[in-house]
């Protein structure tokens, strides 16, 4: 491309490139992407929560050892009776499957414990947890498993397929229920649950690594066990998927394949779908250990075939965490979770991560559609184009959630589009808006902003002098040389720069024009450059106002500065000269004639707080406004002809 080419390329769109490729490495260098989509995330979980759109896998039966079970199974708990109770209670219910959320690191009663080994042996399908501790955590010593310790746990292991490098975390040691009872146990599965770095549980960690093979979580040993999966046969895609082959596959029951969708270090979304009160109608674990023949009919009837998944929810234990959508979700309510993912086993089942690749394909097609935009040459054009792509992008992320459960990875591209585009958007307006902006900076001496982009809205822009009919006030404040005289320099302009700004404010409110300040004076002119028709209204109008505020500055300024603040106003209307006048080293839009003066003439004639307006101005307002009695004074420059003027008394804005 040579360099007659490269100019002919819009400024906007080089800025926008610029700025797409700069915010979008912003972001994922500093993480800000993924702290958008982890809120993004959070939201459409709480509405998936809201909606009540997916249910829990029938085939659960959570068991809970709440408070009141603690109260009425009292000791036998702390023995451990009450669990060789709950086995045999659920053996003889016919469930599948019995999975304790609970750690038996010692022994504790010989009797009891011999009745717990025995009715887990005896059911054959007991899953018991084991706690992990990570290669990275220094803070807990724990010594290294015992000879039968490693033997079970090695028996428990799985050895996996691993396509590709993964980042599984690798386990440090292994707290395992004591060794008599884990050999008891049909499976072993790890209950570690660890939030994300914001505190919030989003994942849970399905595998460590442990010396050749590897630990499964506690719902995926559940899970494996319940369809038959050998684990030897389990292959593992970091960062893609973990794949359990079903023995079982019917083509009317089951799918082949479970496929888990999986980071690299192996964890997978929490596929929640309830809070954890509505998750499941829950059984407490007293009403089975004690239940009378009756209704222990009713739950053999009802739990044949279930997956009991037993844990504590006690108010003293502090297994509880902040979910997306639950500030104290019992961490027990994460197993259950998982394993009705898992039961359930189709991909409407699990929350997918966006595959990488794919984001790049997107965000180059984003990118693409709004280099197409900044090209456009109309206004309406681009930003169709622009609004378009981010909505058909923001659509994409939301159906990709809605129907295909893939979290949203919308963070990266939409800030980015937006950056971009407001620089598109702010080069085209510069560049397109040069030439006003020049003359806007030139007008902004006279008139407040609003009037200047009217002035340029309708065309009147070249302020050449002419004749015209204006309303012309002149103000001061009275007896300031005397009072600055011996005041800091400092806090004088401090004070002149308040009180000027407040009445150019009046002035620019009702439509006039600012022509000078005059040290504590002001020149102001009504009609010009554009056509008022009441100038004279508005001028008087701008003048009480004046008075209003100054009794509200004369407030404010009397503790800081001493100073009596009134102030005197005259009003003439008459024909004058309005426009650029001077020279080329120095032009001024200003308004000069014998109207002028005699404004200046009914200031200096004003009483001190008070209005002084002509009887031509008086003539124009008709009653609108609470005028004196006609009176005629001399005043310089008219020695022989009395003019005819009105007060406004200064009680009419003590009173307003």
């Amino acid at each position: 491309m040579n360099r007659r080419q490269l100019l002919k390329i819009p400024p906007s769109l080089i800025g926008a490139v610029v700025v797409f490729i700069g915010v979008s490495l912003i972001l994922m260098k500093t993480g800000l992407a993924d702290t958008g989509d982890r809120a993004l995330f959070d939201m459409l979980m709480r509405l998936r929560i809201q909606s009540h759109a997916v249910e829990m896998n029938p085939l659960i039966s959570p068991v809970d050892l709440n408070d009141g079970s603690l109260k009425a199974l009292n000791e036998k708990i702390d023995t451990r009776e009450a669990f060789a109770d709950l086995v045999g209670a659920l053996s003889d219910f016919n469930v599948s499957q019995t999975v304790l959320d609970f750690l038996f690191q010692f022994p504790k009663n010989e009797g009891a414990d011999g009745l717990f080994i025995n009715a887990v042996r005896e059911s054959g399908n007991t899953v018991l947890a084991l706690l992990v501790l990570k290669k990275d955590d220094d803070n807990y010593a724990y010594p290294q498993p015992t000879a039968e310790e490693e033997a079970i746990l090695t028996r428990n292991l799985w050895h996996i397929t691993v396509k590709g490098q993964s980042a599984i975390p690798e386990a440090r040691a292994v707290i395992l229920p004591f060794p008599e009872l884990a050999d008891a146990a049909r499976a072993l599965g790890h209950i570690n649950e660890d939030p994300d770095s914001d505190g919030i549980f989003r994942h849970v960690q399905l595998l460590y690594r442990w010396k050749d093979g590897y630990i499964p979580a506690l719902p995926l040993a559940s899970a494996a066990l319940y369809w038959e999966v050998d684990p030897d046969t389990v292959i593992l895609y970091p960062g893609r998927e973990l794949v359990l082959p079903l023995p079982l596959f019917s083509e009317d029951a089951n799918p082949e394949y479970i496929r888990i969708p999986v980071d690299e270090q192996g964890r997978m979304f929490i596929p929640f779908v309830k809070t954890w009160a509505e998750s499941y109608d829950r059984i407490y674990m007293e009403r089975l250990i004690l239940a009378p023949e009756d209704e222990a009919a009713r739950f053999r009837e009802g739990m044949t075939g279930q997956i009991a998944l037993a844990a504590e929810v006690t108010t003293t234990q502090k297994d509880v965490g902040p979910t997306a959508f639950e500030g104290l979700y019992p961490l027990s309510g994460i197993h259950a979770a998982v394993l009705s993912g898992l039961l359930d086993g189709t991909p409407d089942a699990f929350i997918a991560k966006p595959v990488p690749v794919f984001n790049a394909l997107v965000l180059l097609i984003l990118f693409a559609a709004l280099l197409f935009a900044y090209r456009a040459q109309r206004d309406i054009s681009f930003y169709a184009i622009f609004f378009s792509a981010v909505l058909i992008f923001t659509a994409f992320n939301f159906i990709r959630w809605q129907f295909f459960h893939i979290v949203p990875w919308y963070t990266l591209g939409s800030c980015a589009a937006l950056f971009s585009w407001l620089t598109a958007f702010s080069v085209r307006l510069l560049t397109k808006y040069h030439e006003q902006s020049l003359l806007e900076n030139a007008l902004s001496r006279y008139f407040h902003h609003d009037l200047v982009s009217r002035i340029i809205k309708e065309g009147k822009v070249e302020l050449a002098p002419s004749s015209k009919e204006l309303t012309i006030l002149f103000s001061d404040i009275a007896g300031f040389t005397r009072w600055s005289s011996d005041k800091a320099p400092k806090r004088v302009h401090e004070f002149l720069s308040n009180f000027h700004g407040c009445m150019a404010d009046i002035i620019f409110a009702h439509q006039g024009t600012v022509d000078k300040f005059i040290g504590d004076g002001m020149l102001a002119f009504f009609g010009d450059p554009l056509e008022i028709p009441n100038h004279a209204e508005q001028c008087i109008a701008a003048a009480m106002a004046m008075q209003r505020k100054a009794r509200e500055l004369a407030v404010k300024w009397k503790p800081l500065i001493d100073i009596d603040l009134h102030i005197r106003i005259g009003i003439n209307t008459g024909r004058v000269i309005v426009g650029n006048l001077g020279d080329a080293s120095r032009i001024e839009y200003t308004v000069i004639g014998a109207a002028v003066n005699l404004a200046q003439r009914m200031e200096s004639n004003a009483s001190v707080g008070g209005i002084l307006v002509t009887g031509e101005t008086r003539k124009r307002t008709g009653q609108l406004f609470p005028f004196g009695e006609r009176r005629t004074i001399l005043v310089k420059g008219y020695d022989e002809q009395e003019i005819e003027v009105y007060d406004i008394a200064s009680g009419v804005f003590d009173e307003g």
